[in-house]
């Protein structure tokens, strides 16, 4: 069974958190049981970002750290983005290699790679609105 652990942030963020991560494993991930996830929910926007997904020791446990601060709406496309960063690497699909840079899929990219233009970003950029709205009309 899936383990997911939430902390800091208010409470009603931390409950949220968790439903839209459950909601998220049972439609895109059905067949993950062994998952390990921590989600970290902090000022993170200051540090430039809405949110971070990284794998650890294997693909299977992962930290999420999620800005404790954003709009209802953005709380939960944020999730859902770094939700399909999670799912492409318990995939397969992606995996930072140890000198910094990024195997996608069957290419390795460098570690100062566009942004913009990465393929894993698109992806989850791609996908998370939708998803969003999705979520919000069958959980909240």
């Amino acid at each position: 069974m899936n383990e997911v652990n939430v902390i800091g942030g208010k409470i009603d963020r931390k409950e949220l958190a968790h439903k839209v991560i459950a909601w998220y494993l049972k439609k895109e991930m059905p067949r993950f049981k062994t998952l390990d996830i921590m989600v970290k929910l902090t000022n993170c926007y200051e540090k430039g970002a809405y949110g971070y997904c990284m794998e650890l020791d294997d693909n299977r446990t992962f930290e999420l750290e999620i800005d404790k601060n954003l709009r209802l709406f953005d709380f939960v496309s944020t999730i859902c983005h770094e939700m399909t960063h999670l799912k492409q690497y318990a995939r397969s699909e992606m995996k930072q290699l140890d000198d910094g840079r990024i195997r996608w899929k069957k290419k390795v990219y460098p570690s100062d790679y566009d942004y913009d233009k990465s393929p894993w970003e698109k992806e989850a950029f791609r996908v998370e609105t939708g998803l969003a709205f999705e979520c919000f009309h069958q959980v909240l």
